[in-house]
């Protein structure tokens, strides 16, 4: 049975009511094609469940002024889920809510995920949620786009072109690893580089590399431009009509390991397709 064909388990991540229905319809359309079960999975901070400092506490009550218990959150994003799943009956979907350490409830939550898909936070939950995703739970991430309904047609579609923001480096090589299955079943691979001039191409080790996956791409090489290279991907994204952007989460510093660097923060910020991302 090869990559693409075995069962896939993905988590959909639910932290917070905003983000529930772009990340339901990218999960959606993430296991298009394949066996795949998909758990919606509520995780909110409890500090009757977590063993956290007592700043962390007093972080966590002043947060419930502004956003309300953790049973007012949860009454929300069920609302929500309920109103979406009623709107898709039949969608491999099943509920689950769990609370205490949001750290320690991803990690084991996602533990035998093949993907996990999560909106880009807004709340507190969420980002503690995404950043134990990413740093912790080393698990491929689909971040789901604020709204795939309300951009271009290639948005309410996952994977079928696919444009992979290609430097060296072991972050996309990891990522690139963990999506195979999507890689594999993508009608389209293109691996885009963003060259500095006068440097050597980054194209060589791209075309070696996905060789090696069995994975046929054409590759487009781009100058640099003044500004952001990921703004500059996410453009070439558009022009090429790929459906989802493949990138290595680069991090700089140490604390919390939570400061990601450049590329990967704009891209975050700006993208309208979702975003297949490891660090």
């Amino acid at each position: 049975m090869n990559a693409a064909a075995e069962p896939k388990i993905i988590v959909a991540l639910l932290p917070e009511p905003e983000t529930v229905v772009p990340c339901l319809d990218c999960a959606l359309a993430a296991a298009d094609g394949f066996d795949a079960a998909i758990s919606a999975i509520h995780v909110g901070f409890n500090p009757r469940f977590a063993f956290v400092p007592p700043e962390e506490i007093a972080i966590q009550q002043l947060r419930e002024l502004r956003e309300g218990t953790i049973a007012a959150r949860l009454a929300r994003t069920k609302a929500v889920f309920d109103a979406w799943i009623a709107g898709r009956a039949g969608a491999p979907v099943t509920w689950k809510h769990d609370e205490g350490d949001v750290g320690a409830l991803v990690a084991a939550e996602t533990a035998d995920a093949d993907l996990v898909v999560m909106g880009n936070p807004v709340r507190l939950d969420g980002r503690d949620a995404f950043h134990a995703t990413l740093f912790w739970s080393k698990r491929l991430l689909l971040v789901a786009p604020p709204d795939p309904r309300a951009g271009p047609p290639s948005a309410r579609t996952v994977g079928r072109h696919i444009v992979v923001g290609w430097k060296p480096g072991e972050p996309v090589k990891r990522a690139a690893r963990k999506a195979l299955p999507w890689l594999t079943r993508a009608d389209k691979v293109t691996v885009v580089s963003v060259e500095k001039p006068g440097a050597a191409s980054y194209q060589t080790s791209a075309r070696a590399f996905f060789a090696e996956l069995g994975v046929a791409v054409d590759c487009v090489e781009l100058r640099r431009e003044a500004g952001s290279v990921g703004l500059q991907l996410l453009a070439s994204s558009d022009r090429l009509g790929g459906d989802s952007l493949l990138i290595g989460a680069f991090k700089h510093g140490a604390l919390w390991e939570a400061i990601l660097g450049g590329v990967t923060r704009d891209v975050l910020a700006a993208a309208r397709i979702p975003v297949f991302m490891m660090c």
